[in-house]
């Protein structure tokens, strides 16, 4: 497991591994030998631990992923900027709040502590959760993980995470990476450090998409624990694969984790940005829904803070 100590290294590298199918920020870890590690939703390790914290010579403000990833409070879940006042999350992430609730979100952060958030934290204004999401050990109920949040101002000065649907069939012949903040480091160093994984999807995606295609969910061998729930997944597309140019980071799924008996046989889910997926985020994000197929709860007010500021919960 290698870290990488420079920028050009990173862009360099990030050509080649697109190209010849490796990893972005990590070498091909040895997998011989590596028990899966499954303590409920805590721990998902699949074979070898492979994560690799933000290299300390990279601005968390300034590269992607870190640049589009923030932390949710007090969840300690990971969001995705997708606009710059919507974040993409993992539904069961906010299960546990209601109208009263403040619910605040720091983009960018290096550490669990207020002078480590470049950008603030901002509060949470509204969540959208699917209706048919349910807390069950089922592929077809937890397909429906993908959520929302709406913040009450918007974050200026950033590029968000660029999202959308990507064929599985291109996706599984391509490295997913993902990044998130874990709830216990897996270095056991200062918490609130984002890490980075990378990993592949099976051949055999039976819950690629269900629902009449408006979810899915596929099996990873991505690592994660705790708090990296709602971290985006995301892959590398070449120009032949996307509209637009250059080649792009790709967020097309939420890390969700799995239960204990499927991490067990090496999964770690994914809830999958399918067609419908992205048009029902795009219409609750246009705020062109009338709830049929969104649950709304409108959060109690809550400030936008500076860096160096304590957020108020």
């Amino acid at each position: 497991m290698k870290k990488l100590n420079t920028l050009k290294f990173i862009v360099l590298t990030s050509l080649l591994f697109v190209l010849h199918g490796c990893s972005e920020l990590i070498t091909a870890p040895d997998e011989t030998g590596c028990p899966n590690i499954c303590v409920s939703s805590d721990t998902m390790i699949i074979g070898c631990d492979d994560r690799v914290v933000l290299p300390g010579d990279i601005s968390s403000t300034e590269e992607e992923p870190w640049s589009f990833i923030g932390d949710i409070y007090p969840s300690g879940c990971t969001g995705t900027l997708i606009s710059n006042h919507f974040v993409l999350t993992a539904a069961h992430c906010l299960i546990n709040y209601n109208t009263n609730s403040q619910v605040g979100f720091a983009l960018s952060q290096t550490a669990l502590n207020p002078d480590q958030r470049p950008r603030g934290t901002h509060g949470v204004r509204r969540m959208y959760v699917p209706n048919d999401f349910a807390v069950t050990n089922n592929e077809v109920d937890r397909a429906y993980e993908y959520a929302l949040l709406e913040l009450w101002e918007p974050i200026t000065g950033v590029t968000p995470a660029d999202w959308g649907f990507v064929p599985l069939n291109l996706l599984q012949v391509k490295p997913i990476h993902t990044a998130g903040y874990p709830g216990a480091q897996p270095d056991d160093d200062v918490l609130g450090r984002p890490w980075i994984t990378d990993g592949e999807y099976y051949n055999a995606q039976p819950f690629g998409s269900i629902n009449n295609g408006e979810s899915g969910l596929l099996y990873s061998d991505l690592d994660g624990s705790g708090g990296q729930s709602g971290s985006p997944v995301y892959s590398f597309l070449l120009p032949a694969q996307h509209d637009g140019e250059g080649i792009i980071r790709r967020v097309h799924g939420v890390l969700i984790g799995s239960p204990e008996q499927n991490c067990l046989q090496g999964q770690n889910w994914v809830a999958y940005l399918t067609p419908n997926a992205v048009t029902n985020i795009e219409n609750a994000m246009s705020s062109n829904t009338d709830g049929t197929f969104w649950s709304i709860t409108d959060l109690a007010p809550s400030p936008t803070v500076g860096q160096g500021e304590d957020w108020p919960n």
